[in-house]
């Protein structure tokens, strides 16, 4: 059902200025038509019928595992990087999730002129590599009566971490007066830790073969980094310099079905 999401989303505005010359019109016939149900309820004395509240339906269970695919994308968007990640997934209970990322990230760079301004604006020569995970749970909300429906719409929330080796051979001060001055800073270790808040959408494409979209707001909670120099960047987290990152996620999974009942059983 969701997989449809991304289509109609195309069609929202086209939607919109259509339903815009008619709300006029559909608004006054509804008020009339409400003020004359409530004059009939009155006089009738008919109590409200209450909304009836649809129960959660036995989505199938299993174990996912699944690829960022998105992180493929990473040298396309900037040629000094390169990333890789694996998901893993499980029910808990009927509507929790349990969820793990491992992931791997590089970073290299090199200005190797010395006599001129750096070249990219980057003033240094740097090399990163690094490892991250991530735990947390996610909830589904999404309620739905169609039967086989396995489609979920997600919030949660992670904790992530980080470590990572980084340096600059060569880092470049300029200064009008006195020209381009080099020095470096050796490779060394830094661990960050970070929280994240959550949410997704996830459609079975196939039978147990789902793809997920999530959007991931993160917010640093500690970095062991005892020297001036910030990472450029943090393997799953984003800018060093940032306190606070915004992440997008686009994952696909198998799905290793168990524990599963068929419905009305």
């Amino acid at each position: 059902m969701l997989r449809f999401f991304f289509i109609n989303i195309l069609f929202i505005g086209f939607t919109a200025a259509l339903c815009a010359q008619n709300y006029t019109n559909q608004t006054r016939s509804n008020q009339q038509s409400y003020g004359q149900n409530q004059q009939d309820n009155q006089q009738e004395g008919t109590p409200k019928k209450k909304k009836k509240k649809l129960p959660y339906p036995d989505k199938e269970r299993g174990l996912s595992i699944g690829v960022d695919v998105s992180r493929f994308l990473v040298p396309v968007l900037d040629n000094d990087r390169i990333a890789f990640e694996a998901n893993l997934k499980t029910n808990y209970k009927k509507r929790m999730f349990l969820a793990g990322s491992l992931g791997f990230e590089s970073v290299s760079f090199e200005d190797e002129s010395t006599n001129t301004p750096p070249k990219d604006g980057k003033p240094y020569s740097y090399e990163s590599t690094g490892i991250y995970g991530r735990v947390g749970f996610d909830y589904d909300i999404f309620v739905v009566e169609e039967e086989n429906n396995n489609d979920n719409i997600l919030f949660g929330f992670r904790y992530g971490f980080a470590t990572q080796e980084h340096g600059a051979d060569q880092i470049t001060i300029s200064d009008d007066h006195w020209g381009y001055y080099t020095t470096s800073i050796s490779t060394y270790s830094v661990t960050t830790h970070w929280l994240e808040l959550v949410s997704g959408l996830r459609t079975e494409l196939f039978n147990n073969l789902y793809l997920n979209l999530y959007v991931r707001l993160k917010t640093k909670l500690a970095s062991n980094n005892s020297k001036v120099m910030e990472p450029y960047r943090i393997p799953g987290f984003g800018r060093g310099s940032n306190n606070i990152s915004l992440g997008f996620s686009y994952v696909v999974e198998y799905q290793i079905p168990w524990g599963n009942k068929k419905r009305g059983q």
